[in-house]
């Protein structure tokens, strides 16, 4: 019977996270003129995964960089992806079989964590009531609300709302690859912090497998765990070794606690080492290098208000498990050092934004830390029996058994609040796109539905050249390629190597004014040029065959002409 309240709860959460995505789905009919997409979360990095996912469904065993024009030897970064597309290989379309599959795996992946998460509460805490209000405290947690008002209506805003993983809604059913680190993360910290678990040498061996996994699909992810089982053998240490006369059990606690996880440590650390040193070679180290180059704001005080009344409370939490050398809770403890530690270092480590580190799902041990701060009071009450007590203290504990169950009710409903609030915020995001006429395609943060004619264009494009072609545009189109079609770009997403400077070659070329056009194409290996409505705005040129005669023109409808370079 437990499973099945459970299993409501996690169904009910999975579908109300996943709700904005249906809604856009059933509004695709109303589109005029333009081509729909289910584009999720930012779309140049949604197109970034899908490319990954078609190259498995293309048959690929290893990730090529598909939004740089170098020549470059496949690796493992962003393996997870292309493993998905392994998935399916029987879709009408490879761009329909990436986009399903991509949504898909929101949903496995959201829904594991959830079952992780119940696991830990029902291990923590001994009754169903308590269970209960744990795992709603800590997946509804959310930042301290501000009453907006939207038209007629009220809902509840919040900081760092920017920040995708700050919404309570969005973040359970968020990216696939995140959504692996996190189940990876949870199970990793529940079963590496049992005593029992880690005494069986097969046990650690598989949890160091699962850590390379980690390492290979969220490698922040893998430091974490190391911090966090760091931090447990302190605290384990400071609540029972201290105290151990006995030589021999002090002796197993040092082969439990330290070796096994040394060993983990050991088992997981090649793909560690495989990212050290791919990220020091182009292409892939341009994904540390425009880390590095734009790192994001990341203020603590700003932060600190994103994360709402459960960061206090789970403060507390946190204090009265050391208070109370409470081993249970000791892991949920380790946890949130762990990642007040890591926020800290990495400032002062700039290849590694303290923004990795809010991915660590800290609203889970503040949540059940703060659970426990209310369960603590509630069990306070139980002390003595009703019959010794005076009518003062019965009245006193009454009113403490109340608060200790309301605490945590009125922050789930506050939560609630404020998930029922980012689903309309979503809904009026897709209206809006539906309802866009400008502009023809995505421009910097105006998100919008491609318009006919740029889809047909690509489609064209993909009949008329060879699938090792390199395709010039503008950065947006180019973005749209690989995924779309499974063509290599000139440039398209911010992981272009030397982004920058071929974002002035491409707006001199679309001006007309690059006097080397002929050269460059050939030391860039480019053979196709995608001439749209954007491109076509960078220089107000209508025939580039006019400024560069050598162009010869494939293909042409009302919005796209092709060019191939003779």
């Amino acid at each position: 019977m437990k499973r099945f309240y459970w299993g409501i709860l996690i169904g009910f959460f999975i579908l109300f996270s996943f709700s904005p995505t249906l809604y856009e789905l059933s509004e695709k009919e109303k589109l005029n003129g333009r081509s729909f997409e289910l584009v999720h979360n930012y779309i140049t990095d949604y197109h970034f995964y899908l490319s990954r996912i078609r190259q498995g469904m293309e048959g690929k065993w290893t990730v090529t960089e598909r939004y740089t024009s170098e020549p470059h030897a496949g690796s493992f970064v962003q393996i997870f992806y292309l493993l998905l597309g392994k998935i399916d290989n029987h879709a009408p379309t490879m761009l329909l079989g990436a986009t399903g599959v991509y949504h898909a795996s929101r949903v496995v992946f959201g829904a594991l964590i959830l079952v992780f998460i119940a696991l830990w509460v029902r291990f923590l805490f001994p009754s169903l009531l308590w269970q209960v209000l744990a795992f709603l405290v800590a997946v509804t947690a959310s930042w301290w609300p501000h009453i907006v008002q939207v038209g007629d209506t009220l809902r509840l805003g919040g900081p760092m709302s920017w920040w995708t993983l700050m919404d309570s809604l969005q973040r359970i059913t968020f990216l696939p690859h995140l959504l692996a680190g996190q189940a990876l993360l949870l199970f990793l910290l529940f079963a590496g912090g049992d005593e029992k678990i880690l005494e069986r040498t097969g046990n650690w061996l598989f949890l160091g497998i699962l850590a390379f996994v980690l390492g290979m699909v969220f490698p922040p992810g893998l430091i974490f765990v190391g911090a966090v089982y760091g931090i447990m053998i302190l605290l384990s240490y400071s609540a029972d070794a201290k105290s151990l006369k006995n030589k021999d059990r002090r002796n197993a606690w040092i082969s439990t606690e330290i070796l096994s996880r040394a060993m983990i440590g050991v088992i997981s650390f090649p793909s560690f080492l495989y990212f050290s040193l791919i990220l020091t070679i182009y292409p892939w180290r341009r994904l540390v290098e425009f880390d590095t180059l734009h790192p994001l704001p990341f203020q603590f005080p700003e932060y600190v208000m994103a994360l709402g009344p459960t960061l206090p409370l789970g403060i507390l939490g946190l204090l009265l498990v050391l208070i109370r050398k409470d081993r249970k809770f000791m892991g949920m403890a380790a946890w949130v050092i762990a990642w007040f530690v890591c926020l800290f270092v990495f400032q002062y480590i700039p290849q590694q934004s303290p923004f990795r580190f809010s991915e660590m799902l800290p609203h889970v041990p503040l949540g059940i830390l703060t659970t426990y701060v209310f369960f603590l009071l509630w069990q306070s009450t139980k002390h003595r029996t009703t019959h010794k007590r005076g009518i003062m203290e019965r009245i006193f504990s009454g009113c403490t058994k109340t608060v200790s169950f309301i605490g945590p009710v009125v922050l789930i409903m506050v939560g609630l609040g404020v998930m029922i609030s980012s689903f309309f915020w979503q809904k009026d995001f897709v209206d809006q796109k539906v309802l866009a006429g400008w502009p023809v395609i995505t421009m910097n943060n105006v998100i919008v539905y491609p318009i006919t004619g740029v889809v047909d264009g690509l489609v064209n494009l993909d009949k008329l050249t060879p699938k090792d072609a390199v395709i010039l545009s503008d950065m947006t189109v180019g973005n749209y390629i690989p995924p779309y079609i499974g063509r290599k770009v000139f440039v398209g997403h911010n992981n272009s190597v030397n982004l920058e400077t071929k974002l002035m070659d491409v707006q001199l070329f679309f001006q007309g004014d690059k006097k080397d056009a002929q050269e460059w194409f050939r030391i860039n290996g480019i053979g196709y040029i995608f001439f749209g409505p954007q491109e076509k705005e960078i220089g107000n040129v209508e025939d580039l065959t006019n400024p560069y005669p050598f162009l010869k023109e494939i293909y042409r409808n009302s919005a796209v002409i092709l060019y191939a370079i003779q």
